[in-house]
């Protein structure tokens, strides 16, 4: 594969970590509420239960350069609405913020699921560009936060100028990229289908024969249960358990992407000396045990964010995992609608969460409460995956 692939996935993910840092922080500042803030992350995530799906079948049907073109242009749309509109209501702020957002998060997504597509396509070394797509996501996860910090005080609306420049910039390569981006039709098998009837192509049906997806699924569930609260309720946190003003929240991104990048330099270390199952066991305790640390010390900023940043060693390897399980398990042809389809289902939990925060946001440890049953989730959803990827050995 091209190395330039990766630079511009770093422009791009950089831009949507701008993006995911400034919504929450804007929001909260502008109306000083935990509900308003859940509600905007709530109407973050909902269009994806009926865009994401489509968009990966338009990623297997059209190809992933005119997606990719299209994804860039409507995010750019987003943000000069934003740059261009003042905001005074507080329900007028949580819906335009969590629109734009949810132009962002689709994007994102349609993002990673095309460099999945693409390397399905042209890599010859799954497993090292896999972990390259998690290496850009954090890295754009601390350079995105660190910006918006850095400008933050200015005005957020000159912060907008900077991911539009970004997205810009990635449309424009996919239209000049000269790669090969579409499917033979007589291509040869990749890989020897060993986890179910190759034949089943139907997305749903796929995924409901194959019990290893279910597992990965269900560990996706918990560990984006668990970021949602982080992200949603952690300016609030902030504020009012921890007393520090809410433009602290970006550490918590910034020490998460610096321990997200050395989780994939650790990816690459040790995957090569242990087992996919050993590394499966390795991740659901370097998430599960901070996790438990982060909820017994909520109060502190130094634990919180210490705790969560090593929660995402866990969830790069947990994460890797997924991502090679479905290059591996997919069919080719049908790799971007199915995949949409796996990551839809594991973040449905996130406007859920943001749901659950506007109704009872208001209430004493319920973010406490709603961790422990997100790192339940994932607990035992890898022990699950681990059990079928015993088998499947």
């Amino acid at each position: 594969m091209n190395t330039s692939f990766f630079y511009f996935l770093f422009f791009v993910l950089t831009a949507d970590g701008i993006m995911v840092f400034l919504t929450p922080v804007v929001v909260y500042t502008l109306t000083g509420s935990i509900e308003y803030a859940g509600m905007s992350y709530a109407i973050w995530w909902l269009p994806r239960l009926i865009l994401i799906p489509l968009v990966g079948k338009l990623i297997d049907s059209i190809g992933v350069r005119p997606l990719s073109i299209i994804a860039d242009m409507v995010k750019i749309v987003g943000c000069v609405f934003l740059l261009l509109f003042e905001f005074k209501d507080p329900l007028i702020v949580s819906i335009a913020f969590g629109i734009v957002g949810s132009f962002v998060s689709i994007g994102n997504s349609q993002t990673i699921i095309a460099y999945e597509k693409i390397i399905a396509l042209l890599s010859q070394q799954k497993e090292h560009h896999v972990n390259l797509i998690s290496r850009m996501d954090f890295l754009g996860m601390v350079i995105g936060p660190i910006i918006g910090m850095l400008l933050i005080d200015i005005g957020y609306q000159y912060i907008l100028f900077i991911p539009c420049l970004l997205y810009f910039s990635n449309a424009c390569y996919f239209l000049f990229t000269k790669a090969n981006l579409s499917i033979d039709i007589n291509e040869s098998k990749e890989i020897t289908r060993k986890f179910s009837n190759e034949n089943n192509t139907n997305p749903l049906g796929f995924i409901l024969s194959v019990p290893i997806i279910l597992g990965t699924i269900g560990v996706a569930v918990g560990n984006n249960f668990f970021d949602g609260l982080v992200e949603s309720a952690g300016t609030a946190i902030i504020d009012q358990a921890m007393a520090l003003p809410v433009k602290y929240f970006g550490f918590i991104d910034v020490a998460a992407g610096v321990c997200g990048v050395l989780g994939t330099y650790i990816y690459s270390l040790i995957s090569s000396r242990v087992s996919r199952r050993g590394l499966l066991i390795f991740g659901l305790i370097a998430i599960v045990i901070p996790s438990i640390m982060l909820v017994s010390n909520i109060n502190s900023i130094w634990i919180f964010v210490i705790s969560y940043s090593l929660t995402i060693i866990g969830k790069v390897i947990t994460g890797n995992i997924n991502r090679i399980i479905r290059i591996e398990v997919i069919p080719t042809k049908v790799l971007a609608s199915t995949s949409s389809l796996i990551v839809l289902i594991g973040q449905l939990i996130l406007p859920v969460t943001g749901l659950l925060l506007f109704l009872f946001g208001g209430k004493p440890y319920i973010v406490s409460y709603f961790m422990m049953l997100s790192i339940s989730i994932t607990l035992v959803s890898g022990c699950v995956l681990y059990v079928y990827m015993k088998k499947e050995h």
